[in-house]
């Protein structure tokens, strides 16, 4: 049975699109000297500019999108989305910059930790949403829930 030309034309290419994607190996990605750079409250918003140095032994990616919603014990605390993409170069160690804003939904909170986010006891925080990374024309979503900020900043080091 021969295959119909426009169904041919759609699976060879994904078909190589799987072998290809198959035989990339990615090594650990390690951040070093993670900072808070500014903060800049705006009311019930604040931006939060943040740098870090990127060891990325892989080829370079870019961060699209990081949206979600933070609870602190139980209740709502705020929502987060990064303000614009990152780019984090290949086979380098570079620091990185991005700026992120914090919608506070719970602004109590912020007023009994005297408004400084570094007094945060992050392992209260749990962050619910999703981090959008591209590699060339590669797109992965990767849906958190209710995973504390605590793990995530243990796993980045």
């Amino acid at each position: 049975m021969i295959m119909p030309t426009k169904l041919f034309r759609f699976i060879v290419p994904i078909t190589a699109l799987f072998a290809l994607t198959s035989c990339f190996s990615f090594k650990d990605i390690e951040l070093k000297d993670f900072s808070i750079d500014k903060v800049t409250p705006y009311g019930t918003k604040i931006i939060i500019d943040f740098s870090a140095e990127v060891d990325n032994p892989n080829r370079g990616f870019v961060i699209q999108s990081v949206a979600g919603d933070l609870n602190r014990n139980q209740k709502p605390f705020g929502a987060i989305q990064l303000m614009q993409a990152i780019n984090v170069p290949g086979k380098t160690e570079e620091r990185c910059s991005g700026q992120l804003q914090f919608n506070v939904s719970d602004i109590m909170s912020l007023f009994q930790m005297g408004g400084d986010i570094n007094s945060l006891d992050l392992s209260s925080i749990l962050f619910t949403g999703d981090v959008q990374v591209r590699a060339a024309w590669l797109k992965k979503k990767f849906k958190y829930n209710n995973i504390s900020l605590d793990q995530i900043a243990k796993g980045l080091k």
